[in-house]
């Protein structure tokens, strides 16, 4: 049951974070030379993501959170029997070492299947391949452009620490002058410090909308590069006009490498 929780809970998860792929995926290949109400050129089609995940990709999403899930009970396993051995050993050094190295190894390689996931997912919404068929091509497509996935991935991490630390703050300076304003804490920093931890995991799942996107952009970028280069053609045809402004700069070009 416990492991079925697991399985439910990242299920739920993958199909959460397929409904916002999808959508990026709609507003990249969307025409942005017709005006919008909004004024933002585009459209991004959140029933179309919803509607893929219902009719076509339910069981890719059930295998790779079954994966991930899997890895989830090996970790709680894993730190179930350190604590245990812990207890038994005592104060032994080289068994401290020998578990905090293999846990670093079991969460670093559970931070892999999640990025690996992720990034399987947005190749199955593109390609309408399998999941396993999908997390290879996208795995051979992150080696082929390890320089722009490192370069996109260290702006988004940048960016999202920065905007959830900024909202954060200033939840935690509201609340503060809130309650100098309607009542007399005596030390008000334990409160202070609750808001600032609940608005910074609240920030954290909504900013992390972003870096999806990001990732959902930037493989639809490479794989219409793909296109328009075995086309013939100088550019890609579905490049918003911000993003190859972007690329143009020579400091990014640099720093991305070809």
């Amino acid at each position: 049951m416990v492991f079925g929780f697991f399985w439910i809970l990242a299920f739920l998860i993958a199909c959460n974070e397929f409904v916002v792929i999808v959508s990026a995926i709609t507003w990249y290949y969307s025409d942005k030379t017709i005006p919008d109400d909004d004024g933002i050129p585009g459209d991004a089609d959140l029933r179309t993501g919803f509607w893929w995940t219902l009719r076509y990709h339910m069981g890719s999403l059930a295998c790779g959170s079954f994966i991930l899930s899997l890895v989830w009970l090996i970790r709680i396993v894993f730190e179930y029997v350190g604590d245990t051995m812990h207890g038994a050993v005592g104060n032994n050094g080289c068994t401290k070492c020998c578990f905090t190295c293999i846990g670093y190894c079991i969460n670093c390689f559970d931070r892999f299947i999640r990025y690996l996931n992720s990034n399987a997912y947005i190749y199955m919404a593109l390609s309408g391949e399998d999941f396993c068929s999908s997390a290879v091509n996208s795995f051979i497509l992150i080696l082929k452009n390890k320089a722009k996935f490192a370069f996109v991935g260290g702006m988004a991490d940048i960016f999202m620490f920065l905007a959830k630390f900024f909202i954060a703050s200033m939840s935690t300076v509201f609340t503060w002058l809130f309650l100098a304003i309607v009542s007399d804490v005596e030390s008000p920093y334990l409160p202070l410090f609750v808001v600032f931890m609940i608005a910074y995991m609240i920030a954290s799942i909504f900013i992390a909308v972003f870096e999806v996107s990001s990732n959902t952009i930037l493989q639809c970028y490479l794989l219409d590069s793909d296109i328009a280069r075995q086309s013939g053609l100088a550019n890609p045809n579905h490049i918003p006009a911000t993003l190859k402004t972007f690329f143009k700069n020579n400091a990014v070009m640099a720093q991305m490498g070809p």
